[in-house]
């Protein structure tokens, strides 16, 4: 008997008004009704851009990450893709929890709820709400060889981060280290994304890196990527692209 993963077993999904709901405890559903109905309590505001919202809520004692992906639905192209795929909040809250309860990497920040609106196909609303971790106040670069082997794991389990850097890894309060801001999605294309999550870190955040990965064509795939992506006139591209996104 073939087996099943954790979507299949375990998401529940409910509507209210336009929009879809879903969670695998069921302890989440009324805060899920709460987040369509505009009615939750926000403590904090964490970020509030054009690409992003991120702010702490509270409900029934208990701190929660909320977030919305605003790109997804601003962005027309984005927008368009939405009619193929989950979506950002939902592809998050089925692929972290599988990382967690399937492969056994505990040290994801755990995804809760995900909220989903369309029309016509396309996503128009969508957010995620996630555990708050309790950050311990620590000098991660002290940790740097500790993230870099939970990479190597999570790498081996066949899923990538898409973003490697120590901003989006955090100490809790019981010296765990946690890693947020992903998707957890998995490598289709040899390890291309393993090569090009490490040499992210390597470029953009820690020097010192001794690469721990054998060189091969995919490394050089990726590593031409992070190259070109550094020239100046493509990222003044990218600029003027950014700006004209934002004016729509």
């Amino acid at each position: 008997m073939q087996s099943k993963n954790i979507e299949e077993i375990k998401l529940k999904k409910v509507k209210h008004k336009d929009c879809y709901i879903y969670f695998f405890s069921k302890e989440y559903e009324e805060l899920g009704k709460n987040i369509v109905d505009k009615e939750i309590n926000i403590k904090k505001i964490l970020k509030d851009s054009k690409r992003n919202y991120v702010c702490l809520i509270e409900y029934k004692g208990k701190s929660y990450v909320f977030k919305e992906p605003r790109n997804e639905y601003r962005i027309i192209q984005r927008k368009i893709m939405t009619f193929f795929k989950r979506g950002e909040s939902l592809s998050t809250l089925i692929n972290v929890n599988e990382a967690i309860d399937i492969k056994k990497i505990n040290n994801f920040a755990r995804p809760l709820i995900a909220v989903v609106q369309r029309r016509y196909g396309l996503i128009t609303y969508s957010a995620l709400v996630m555990e708050n971790i309790k950050e311990k106040e620590e000098i991660k670069e002290k940790y740097v060889d500790e993230i870099i082997n939970l990479m190597k794991k999570v790498h081996s389990s066949k899923i990538y981060h898409g973003d490697f850097n120590l901003s989006n890894f955090l100490i809790d309060e019981n010296n765990n280290i946690r890693i947020i801001d992903t998707q957890a999605k998995k490598m289709l294309f040899g390890n291309y994304r393993a090569h090009y999550d490490m040499l992210t870190m390597k470029i953009d955040t820690y020097n010192q890196l001794i690469y721990p990965y054998k060189k091969n064509i995919f490394y050089y795939m990726a590593l031409g990527i992070k190259k070109f992506k550094k020239i100046s006139f493509v990222k003044k591209i990218g600029e003027i692209r950014g700006r004209l996104r934002d004016k729509k």
